[in-house]
C-alpha cells in the first residue's frame, strides 16, 4: 500500500490542485454550494424514516430511524460520490492524458479524496443528530476512524479498476448506475444484519461494505465494538484487494494514451 504515496509524493502540489479543481467544479455557480453534500444523505434519511414509520410502517430497529437511517447513508454517500466521480475521470481528462505524463491515478483519486471532504460536511450533521438525540456514546466510538480508513481503501480499491476499465470499454460508465443501485441494496444502509438469517448473512458477508457500513454504525449509535478476527481478516482482505487493484492499474495504464 506504500506504492501510491511513492509514486504521487513528486507530484503532491499536482494532487493538490486536481482535488481542489475537482471540488469547485461540482460547486461552481452553486446556490448552496457545499450543502448539497449535506442534502443528499439528509434527504435519503428522511425519505426512508418516513416511508418505514407512515407507508410501510415496519420494526427495523429500537433505535431512532433518523440516526439509524444517516449512519447507514454517510458511509454509503461517500463510497457511491466516489465512484460516480472516478470512474469517468480518465476519459474525461484524455486531452491530458495523450498531451503529457504524470500518475494516471491521480485523477480517481482526485475523485475520492473530493468525496471525502463531502463526507466530512455530512458528519456534521451526523454530530448534530447524535447530540439531539442523545446517544449514548461509548468508548467504542473510536473504532469509527479505522473502519472509515478500510472504506477509504476499499472504496479507492473499485475506484482505481473501474476507472481504468472505463477507458478499455466505455460500457463500466453505462452499467455503474446500476451496479451501484445492486450495491446498494446488497450493503446493510436501511436494515441490520442483525435480524437477518445465518445463510443471508454469510451472502451480504461477501461484500467488504457490509462488515463496514454495520459496524461504522454499531460503533457510534449502539456502543458495539468490533470482533477483532472479523477486523483483521477484513484488513487483511482489502489490503490484498488494494495491492491487486493497484497493480492491475499499473499494467493497463501503459495504454491508456493509445486507447483513450
Amino acid at each position: 500500500m506504500t506504492g501510491i504515496p511513492l509514486r504521487l509524493n513528486p507530484y503532491r502540489d499536482l494532487f493538490l490542485i486536481f482535488i481542489w479543481r475537482e471540488f469547485s467544479i461540482r460547486y461552481r455557480q452553486s446556490i448552496i454550494g457545499v450543502l448539497w453534500a449535506i442534502l443528499q444523505p439528509l434527504s435519503m434519511m428522511l425519505l426512508f424514516t418516513f416511508i418505514f414509520t407512515y407507508i410501510m410502517p415496519m420494526h427495523i430497529t429500537d433505535y431512532p430511524y433518523v440516526l439509524f437511517f444517516y449512519a447507514g447513508l454517510l458511509p454509503w454517500s461517500f463510497f457511491s460520490s466516489s465512484l460516480n466521480y472516478a470512474i469517468p475521470s480518465l476519459t474525461n481528462h484524455y486531452n491530458l492524458i495523450t498531451k503529457i505524463y504524470f500518475p494516471r491515478e491521480i485523477l480517481p483519486l482526485s475523485g475520492v479524496a473530493v468525496a471525502f471532504i463531502d463526507f466530512g460536511f455530512a458528519s456534521i450533521v451526523y454530530v448534530l443528530l447524535l447530540i439531539l438525540f442523545k446517544a449514548k456514546i461509548s468508548w467504542n466510538i473510536f473504532w469509527f476512524v479505522p473502519l472509515f480508513i478500510l472504506l477509504l481503501v476499499f472504496t479507492a480499491s473499485v475506484a482505481l479498476v473501474l476507472s481504468a476499465l472505463n477507458v478499455y470499454y466505455r460500457d463500466v460508465k453505462l452499467a455503474s448506475g446500476f451496479l451501484i443501485q445492486l450495491w446498494f441494496f446488497a450493503s446493510p444502509v436501511f436494515y441490520s444484519i442483525d435480524r437477518l438469517s445465518l445463510k443471508l448473512k454469510l451472502i451480504l458477508f461477501l461484500n467488504p461494505l457490509t462488515f463496514i457500513i454495520e459496524n461504522m454504525r454499531r460503533c457510534v449509535i449502539e456502543g458495539r465494538g468490533v470482533v477483532w478476527w472479523q477486523f483483521l481478516f477484513m484488513t487483511v482482505f482489502v489490503s490484498l484487494l488494494f495491492s491487486l487493484s493497484y497493480k492491475f492499474f499499473m499494467v493497463t495504464e501503459r495504454k491508456f494514451a493509445d486507447v483513450i
